[in-house]
């Protein structure tokens, strides 16, 4: 197989996942059950943005990687109120920042649509789901190699206010190629913990 026929194959199975991804969110998108006045005037409404230090040291010793980003969360109009004050629905979370490893450091960009249940003035959240990253680099050291730049997550985790717009959270985050980039590269669990402005 040539570089041309592999690259071409990698980039139609990485359209494939993701077009299978954002059909099945947008099936599984419950409808809205409230009036039309209460219909937001823009599709999505940041409410969430901090920073977060994530490690893989206390399950892989060998592979050590340490994560350090700043992210976002943005509540979209898909929800649904199932109790007054709670709601469950979609909500976009993102990230950007550094990934360091063996002595070598990279950058991660992350893209995670996740369903969400929480309170509607943002006091509590715990979420789950899955999405996307992308890595500046993929090879660290001898012993990580995660196959290339498109990388897939899943992504599970809660966070709440602790003071006025100060928050608190933790997450677990898994990321692999899914095989992607063929059989010989691995994936990383992470434990990410996070600070945040909560608007």
């Amino acid at each position: 197989m040539t570089a041309v026929s592999l690259a071409a194959t990698i980039t139609r199975r990485a359209r494939i996942a993701a077009l299978l991804l954002l059909t099945s969110a947008l099936g599984a998108m419950p409808e809205r059950t409230i009036g039309a006045d209460d219909v937001p005037h823009y599709p999505v409404k940041l409410i969430t943005s901090g920073v977060r230090y994530g490690t893989n040291n206390y399950t892989d010793k060998k592979g050590a990687m340490d994560r350090l980003d700043y992210f976002w969360s943005w509540r979209t109009p898909w929800a649904w109120e199932f109790t007054p004050g709670w709601d469950i629905g979609w909500r976009l979370n993102g990230s950007m920042g550094a990934l360091s490893g063996q002595g070598e450091v990279g950058a991660m960009g992350t893209l995670v649509p996740t369903i969400a249940i929480g309170d509607t003035d943002n006091w509590f959240v715990a979420e789950a789901g899955a999405g996307a990253a992308l890595l500046s680099r993929w090879e660290y050291g001898d012993v990580e190699d995660f196959g290339g730049p498109l990388q897939f997550i899943l992504d599970a985790g809660f966070s709440f206010r602790v003071w006025k717009h100060l928050g608190l959270g933790y997450r677990f985050q898994h990321w692999s190629d899914a095989g992607i980039h063929g059989s010989d590269n691995r994936g990383v669990e992470v434990h990410l913990f996070e600070v945040s402005y909560r608007f």
